[in-house]
């Protein structure tokens, strides 16, 4: 087992520091500048308008500036440059690798701020097969822990998220993104997380910090106060070190997918659904999504079809559902067995409880698989469909293997009328101007909520002529999160502001039946209604008490709920 170090408190006269020098000037941003290329190196401070308008583009339209960009190499460097930041009352916007996509991409959510690219910050740390951990750096990407692993010829196995491959693990973790597999709230599985505040002080969570401490990747709480959750959808530190907690490949795989024929048996199908997770049977994080997100990741918008109109018409999605199965609603899902014994039993018990309410419900395990791949030549010549294709999706790269896919960030691309020349192999959304914003409201484990959600969804979009691209991610056994993808063209006149309109629209309807966001856009930080509490009060205590300056991800989730809007 690998021991983690606990970081040491960074103070203004160690004599261990690098103290870059502060030159005097009377434009704070030119003399932070100056300092942060004395403590990074040029390379590392970009300034260059090209570069920074790059950094300012996402899925939706903003008037965020970025002026300049800072690309420390280590937690050192991060404290110096959040140390300059605070001296010069210069706002800084921490990212990881800016795969934000539809939240708000690598955009800060105040005007003016200077970005802190934490991409170099990219190792993997420690890591213990017997104990199923492993700690890396915000710059640490699905893909290279997923590659590491292999290297390694781990039988551990991670949750992915529908962020794409090169997205960072320690930036879906703190913003609580969702994944695959047993450890599906991704948030609720990690530890020792290891913080650089505003003022270049470094504190650490739990057991790790005490030097030494055996337990420090092991347990979350540690003694004391669980410091973890104050630096989740915050901006009250960066975290720049984390352990997350992988799971065993299970004995017994078995991946399935199913359909429902129509929209009035969502609610009924929930109910047994959240049986199963409530039993246990069904262990991990599993999705029910609508026909228009499969359609969305599958093919571009059917402009002809439609005769140039949007949205979709219930005929056309008739027409287009027949090549998906003809189903309404789609689910997948995958059981984690000790044993094939097991799994067969689960799988009975999984068709007895949704008999009746799904259609061409199947399961795929390793050998299934193989023995399909067998008949794919001759499939293929017989129907003319592409059995390894569809392999890949049911079983070999399914991420509830433990897989990262790209094929998510498909959907982005639906509304474009002419898909850009590089985005067959390399996926953009923000460089190809496609418009998305997600809307990610949490729902009660019940088919009455989900079937009113789903209802309220589906009016507003279409009064505002969008597709309802809908999934619903079972994550926990008592709480649904969904996802709303309003879709567009960036590059058609008025689609951003009638997209934003939309989502606000959407957010508000939806708030005032009881279903608040889990996750927030940039765009949205002062969307919510007023607290019924002194949490304002509060929290604006912990900003000055974590950040006395007010330099750190200015109105990021801080404040959220006052009366009129973040005031930070």
């Amino acid at each position: 087992m690998g021991n983690l170090a606990a970081c040491p408190v960074l103070a203004f006269d160690s004599e261990n520091r690098r103290q870059p020098e502060i030159a005097n000037s009377d434009n704070p941003l030119e003399s932070a500048l100056l300092a942060w290329r004395q403590a990074l190196g040029d390379e590392h401070v970009v300034t260059h308008p090209e570069r920074l308008d790059e950094a300012a583009r996402t899925t939706f339209a903003t008037r965020q500036r970025i002026p300049a960009i800072l690309r420390p190499g280590d937690r050192q460097q991060v404290g110096d440059s959040l140390r300059i930041a605070s001296s010069h009352g210069i706002p800084v916007y921490p990212i990881s690798k800016g795969c934000n996509w539809g939240y708000g991409s690598r955009v800060p959510s105040g005007d003016g701020c200077v970005l802190l690219d934490l991409r170099r910050l990219n190792r993997i740390v420690d890591f213990s097969e017997e104990l199923a951990y492993v700690t890396v750096e915000p710059g640490v990407t699905q893909q290279q822990l997923v590659d590491f692993l292999e290297a390694k010829q781990s039988r551990l196995m991670l949750s992915v998220t529908g962020a794409p491959p090169t997205a960072s693990l320690i930036g879906n973790a703190v913003e609580r993104g969702s994944g695959k597999g047993i450890y599906g709230d991704r948030f609720a599985h990690v530890c020792g997380l290891e913080v650089v505040l505003a003022d270049g002080r470094c504190l650490n969570t739990g057991f790790s910090r005490y030097p030494g401490a055996k337990t420090a990747p092991l347990g979350r709480w540690g003694l004391g106060p669980s410091l973890d959750g104050l630096f989740s959808q915050s901006g009250l530190g960066v975290v720049t070190r984390m352990t997350l907690w992988l799971t065993p490949y299970p004995e017994y795989l078995q991946t399935f997918c199913y359909q429902v024929p129509d929209g009035a048996g969502l609610g009924p199908l929930v109910d047994a659904l959240r049986e199963l997770r409530m039993r246990g049977v069904m262990r991990g994080s599993f999705m029910i999504f609508n026909d228009l997100r499969m359609l969305s990741i599958k093919q571009r918008f059917p402009w002809r079809l439609a005769d140039g109109r949007a949205p979709l018409s219930d005929e056309h999605r008739q027409v287009l559902g027949k090549r998906l199965g003809a189903g309404r609603w789609f689910g997948e899902g995958a059981l984690h067995s000790p044993s094939r014994a097991v799994g067969l039993a689960e799988r009975k018990l999984v068709r007895r409880a949704l008999a009746g309410k799904v259609k061409k419900i199947l399961f795929m395990d390793a050998g299934k698989a193989r023995w399909m791949k067998r008949l794919a030549p001759l499939w293929k010549r017989l129907s003319g469909e592409d059995m390894n294709a569809m392999m890949e999706m049911a079983f070999e790269q399914n991420p509830q293997r433990g897989i990262p896919a790209i094929q998510p960030t498909k959907l982005a691309y639906w509304k474009k009328q002419t898909r850009p020349s590089g985005a067959t192999v390399d996926l953009d959304p923000d460089r190809d101007r496609c418009g998305l914003i997600w809307c990610a409201p949490a729902l009660p484990f019940t088919g009455e909520d989900v079937a009113r959600a789903v209802a309220i969804i589906e009016e507003c979009l279409r009064g505002f002529g969008f597709d309802a691209n809908i999934g619903l991610n079972f994550s926990s056994e008592r709480m649904v999160e969904a996802s709303i993808a309003i879709l567009y063209d960036r590059d058609q006149k008025g689609e951003d502001e009638r997209a934003h309109a939309c989502h606000d629209a959407l957010l508000k309807l939806l708030g005032q039946a009881g279903y608040l966001p889990h996750r927030l856009g940039i765009q949205s930080m002062s969307a919510l209604p007023p607290a019924g509490d002194d949490s304002p009060a509060v929290y604006d205590a912990l900003k000055n008490l974590f950040d006395a300056a007010g330099i750190l991800a200015p109105g990021r989730y801080h404040g959220v709920g006052e009366e009129g809007g973040c005031r930070v």
